[in-house]
Formats: structure tokens, sequence, C-alpha cells
């Protein structure tokens, strides 16, 4: 009997001593900020120079409307800045001369509250126009749609000749998201996200594989079921994957 507890007591060490085994939650592959784009104005499709499943670089021009009515509204609207501009150098011109005319009691006080007050509407017609020009420039700019990241095109629905009526009802022209990075949603019970923190390294397994990761989220309100809460870590891989594969994230 006293050796049957010897050899239990030499046992106690190694079994306290077995590594912890991580926790490991199931999940589904997304792609990482899918981002629908839309245009911000009306107008014609002039070109469509991206397709789906192709990756483009930040900056890489996706689609272009007619480029004709953005720029002659910019002429215009610098042309009638040009025009304020020259009435209000005259009704500078003219204040400056009413004043001069003031001192030597040769001008009435109206006359020369009149001459302010025409500097002062001319004044405000420069910076209206100015206003004007930039909101010109600001729509010429974002007639052309251009990738805010670099990314990946995940669909595509538009076509040269296509009219886009933005202000009415802006259409989803393209569906994107970061080339390279993945992210994998998963939820958990408590006891697997206590303690979490947004940051934390984990690793993720999908396609037989395993990547390096970090957790991005980590919901704090329940929202129901047997595991009520949502993980969500992301990662980046050179290899294609797919969204909607299964994979898993282990936890640290």
């Amino acid at each position: 009997m006293k050796t049957l507890w010897v050899k239990l007591l030499r046992l106690v060490p190694a079994v306290f001593a077995l590594p912890a085994v991580a926790a490991e939650v199931d999940g589904v592959l997304q792609w990482s900020r899918r981002t629908e784009l839309a245009m911000p104005v009306s107008g014609i499709v002039a070109a469509v120079p991206a397709s789906a499943g192709e990756r483009v670089a930040k900056g890489a021009v996706l689609l272009s409307l007619d480029a004709v009515p953005f720029a002659s509204a910019v002429q215009e609207a610098e042309a009638r800045l040009a025009l304020r501009k020259v009435e209000r150098d005259e009704a500078a011109r003219d204040a400056r001369q009413a004043q001069d005319l003031y001192d030597r009691t040769v001008l009435s006080t109206v006359e020369l509250e009149n001459a302010k007050n025409k500097l002062t509407r001319a004044e405000a017609g420069v910076k209206e126009a100015g206003a004007a020009l930039e909101h010109a420039r600001y729509r010429q700019r974002v007639s052309t749609l251009r990738a805010p990241f670099d990314a990946v095109i995940l669909s595509r629905h538009a076509e040269p000749g296509q009219s886009i009526a933005a202000e009415l009802e802006p259409r989803v022209l393209f569906v994107i998201a970061v080339a390279g990075e993945y992210s994998v949603q998963a939820r958990a019970a408590p006891e697997r996200t206590a303690g979490l923190k947004v940051g934390q390294e984990a690793t993720v397994k999908t396609g037989g594989k395993s990547y390096p990761a970090r957790l991005r989220a980590v919901s704090h309100e329940p929202s129901g079921g047997k595991e009520p809460f949502v993980l969500e870590a992301i990662f980046t891989s050179n290899e294609t994957l797919y969204a909607g594969q299964p994979a898993r994230i282990l936890l640290p």
C-alpha cells in the first residue's frame, strides 16, 4: 500500500506539468474591411477599367464618368470667380475715392456708406464664387472612382454607357476588400472570452494551414444562444482564400 502511494505522489508533478490546451472556436472566413463603393455625383459611365477578381493598388481608377459636364462646370465657375474679382477691385477703388472725397467734405456720409456697402457685397461675391469653384472642382475630382486602399475587387456592377443618378438613389458599383487580409468571425461561450482583449495575438486555422492573427473585436454584450459572444480575428495571406470557408480561432 505504501508503495502505491509513493507511485501516485510521483505522478502528481507530471500531471500538473502537462501543457495547457489552447481554446479553439469555430468560425467562418470573411474578407476584411469589405466595402461597397458608389458614386457621389451623377453622370454617364465613360470607362470601367477594373474587373471582378482583380487586385488593384490604392488610387487605381475603377470607374470614370463622362468628363465633359464636370470640366465645363469648372470653367464656368472659374469665369464667374474672375468676374467677381473684377467687380470687387472696382468697388474697392470706388470706396477709396469716396473716402477721399468725404475727407475733403465733397461727399456726403450716405454716399460714403453706399460705396462701402458696395465693396462689402463685392467681397462676399468673391467668396461665394470661390466656394462654387471649389464645389465644381470637387465634383470633377469624384467623377472618377478610385480604390481607397490596396484592394481585391469582389464584384463589379457598372458598364460603359450606364447612367448614374447618385442624387436620387446611389447604387453600389463595386464591392471591394483589403487585398490579402482576411477576417474570421466566431461565437464563443463566456468562459472562453473572459480576459480577452482587442489586439491580442491568436492563430487561425483554415484550409489545412495555420496563420498568425490578432483579435480585432471582442464583444462584451451577449446576443443570445449557448455561445453569445462574438469574436473576430484578422490575418494576412498571399494565398487566395475564399469567403465562407470554415476556419478556427486558437485563442491566446
